[in-house]
């Protein structure tokens, strides 16, 4: 079993030096540092990944970020894996590295893919349907330009997405996925066939959570899909754990406090974890060597 792990990083933390040293003992690594980033302080990995070039300045919410998901998935289509993992850089896997093998082989075909099943579909589709401004890609938006935000909707001044209606039904959930081989090729595959996909979400509003589900569920694949015809939420379909409800954080930054609870899912990795968490700690309570 061949496994690619893609991380998404924009700083060095000693999550994302944990997370390539545990999983580049057997697997490939693949690391697109952001741009805004300075690449000299990534140099430690130089012989244990492979980094992706040319870098993106990733904007959140924007397509830039869909365009990193993208060239990671693609720079591993140069080898032949099972799966590829794509991850953050506040991840940590969650089991050894034989069992998360031992998982995918158990596992062989599916896809791991979150696919929010109930949702307010008004709102995902208005994510693509305009073409946003830059005013919408700010994080920590003052209650004015929430305001300045919801006028401009009201009054109808985001331009319409002239690839909208190409669009088939759309679909979303998490950013974060593994997928089979066969998946990714089906991708690019379909971008290929589909010229004007990629233009349909330049301007999207968080179209990185619909981009892929949209491909694989009007796909043969959307078959395979892990844990669908069940109540998993869409973290734990992708394999991940992730704590939405806890707070104060959404998501909660995951402790040491975490760990008794997280040992005991089906989950191969969590996120997102502390800085300072105590990495011998975090190791003795996954039984990770």
């Amino acid at each position: 079993m061949k496994i690619a792990y893609c991380i998404m990083c924009h700083r060095n933390t000693n999550i994302l030096r944990t997370t390539i040293a545990y999983l580049s003992v057997d697997s490939d690594v693949y690391v697109h540092v952001d741009k805004k980033a300075d690449i000299a302080d990534f140099a430690e990995y130089t012989n244990s990944v492979c980094f992706i070039e040319p870098r993106i300045n990733v904007r959140w919410a924007g397509y830039s970020q869909i365009e990193c998901m993208l060239a990671l998935l693609n720079e591993t289509r140069k080898k032949d894996y099972d799966y590829i993992c794509l991850l953050s850089g506040d991840d940590l896997p969650l089991k050894s590295r034989d069992k998360i093998k031992e998982f995918f082989v158990q596992n062989n075909g599916k896809e791991f893919i979150g696919v929010q099943k109930d949702y307010d579909r008004a709102y995902i589709e208005f994510r693509i349907k305009y073409e946003h401004c830059e005013l919408q890609y700010k994080k920590g938006k003052t209650a004015l330009e929430l305001l300045l935000l919801k006028l401009r909707y009201l009054l109808r001044l985001n331009k319409l997405n002239k690839y909208y209606r190409m669009l088939p039904p759309l679909y979303y959930g998490a950013s974060w996925f593994c997928i089979s081989r066969q998946l990714n090729d089906y991708i690019f595959a379909f971008l290929e066939k589909n010229s004007w996909y990629k233009s349909a979400f330049e301007k999207s509003y968080c179209g990185d959570e619909e981009f892929f589900q949209t491909i694989v569920m009007n796909s043969a694949f959307k078959d395979r899909i892990y844990s669908y015809d069940t109540k998993t939420n869409t973290g734990r379909m992708a394999l991940r754990y992730i704590d939405w409800d806890s707070g104060p954080q959404h998501p909660k930054i995951l402790t040491e406090d975490d760990l008794p609870k997280i040992k005991n899912t089906d989950c191969i990795f969590g996120r997102k974890f502390a800085d300072n968490l105590d990495i011998g700690r975090y190791k003795s309570e996954l039984g990770l060597k």
